[in-house]
């Protein structure tokens, strides 16, 4: 019913073919928020499977017969895509989306139960040095819980997306709150990318080390308002970053907060609250009705924060794990 090969790259029409099924699967997600897959991670070229070692990155198409057609003169197409990255703990990064058109059709099952999920081999998962495998589904997805339950797959950690909404009927007040004392919260600009003072504050934090990957990864692509705040020497102690740019959820002109970072001498201010509610002041002028943030639910500063700013929780995300690792998992983006 399918077939797959693992590549070290994909190239001429399956690279086109898996562009454009990513790009069909984001735009059908997007409502939803469902998993989505960065069109630059389908280009990237890596050693690809049964090399055994660490920093692979590998490729796998899965195809079908056009509409799963039992006759064999009926072409193959692209149904499904996998992207591993293993890192240099051994741990593989599994990125997986199905067409739209190809779902609850028993892709996903077809194919677990065919390469299986053994990785305690010498040499990893299919030989890619991967000792561990992980795979965030993002907002509560139906399929990833029945796929999870049916292979008994553990979810290691969690994540919450909250929403506030900004102007509507259910709009409660915001009321923005002074800066501590010695501490003033500029102006806000565009980030724009390796800001020196954004990265200052990412170097302070003390972000686990996963965490501070991500985020200064997301950071050096620049784009979006970031405001900081700064001491009177005129060091920087966080930032908070945002967008005003707003996609339609639930009918509803949303946009996102990205990141809230301060350094360590910084927490316990009541800082957090000030740059995050000052952001939230200038998406609403934007005209912006809901936001949205991310957030760790094991951290209860920030549970707490959110809860007294009418954050309410509105999806969990979760990320499953195969395998044993003493890493932790990352954030996603």
């Amino acid at each position: 019913m399918i077939t797959y090969e693992w590549r070290p790259e994909l190239t001429g029409a399956d690279l086109d073919e898996v562009l454009q099924l990513v790009r069909d699967a984001a735009e059908y997600d997007e409502e939803a928020g469902f998993s989505s897959i960065d069109p630059d991670s389908v280009r990237e070229v890596g050693t690809g499977a049964g090399t055994g070692r660490a920093g692979t990155v590998a490729h796998l198409p899965i195809k079908a017969r056009r509409d799963l057609s039992p006759l064999e003169d009926v072409p193959m197409v692209i149904v499904a895509y996998l992207h591993l990255s293993v890192d240099a703990d051994g741990v593989g990064t599994v990125s997986y989306v199905v067409h739209p058109d190809y779902r609850s059709r028993g892709i996903t099952t077809l194919l677990v139960e065919e390469v299986g999920l053994d990785v305690a081999g010498g040499e990893g998962w299919e030989r890619t040095g991967a000792d561990a495998l992980r795979c965030w589904a993002y907002a509560t997805h139906p399929a990833s819980g029945r796929l999870t339950r049916r292979f008994g797959i553990p979810a290691v950690s969690r994540q919450w997306t909250l929403a506030r909404h900004l102007a509507g009927p259910f709009a409660l007040p915001l009321d923005e709150t002074d800066a501590p004392d010695g501490v003033t919260v500029g102006v806000s600009r565009e980030l724009v990318a390796d800001d020196p003072a954004i990265a200052q504050v990412v170097a302070a934090a003390h972000l686990p080390e996963r965490h501070h990957d991500r985020v200064s990864a997301d950071l050096r692509r620049g784009g979006g308002t970031v405001l900081d705040a700064r001491d009177e020497n005129g060091d920087v102690l966080g930032f908070v970053w945002f967008t005003t740019e707003y996609r339609m959820h639930l009918d509803l002109r949303t946009a996102r907060v990205h990141a809230l970072v301060l350094t360590d001498k910084a927490r316990g201010l009541g800082l957090g609250a000030t740059l995050l509610t000052a952001a939230l002041a200038l998406q609403r002028d934007a005209g912006i009705q809901v936001s949205q943030l991310r957030i760790d639910p094991d951290d209860p500063g920030a549970v707490r924060m959110c809860r007294l700013l009418a954050f309410e929780q509105e999806d969990v995300h979760s990320c499953y794990q195969v395998g044993a690792s003493t890493s932790p998992p990352p954030a996603f983006r």
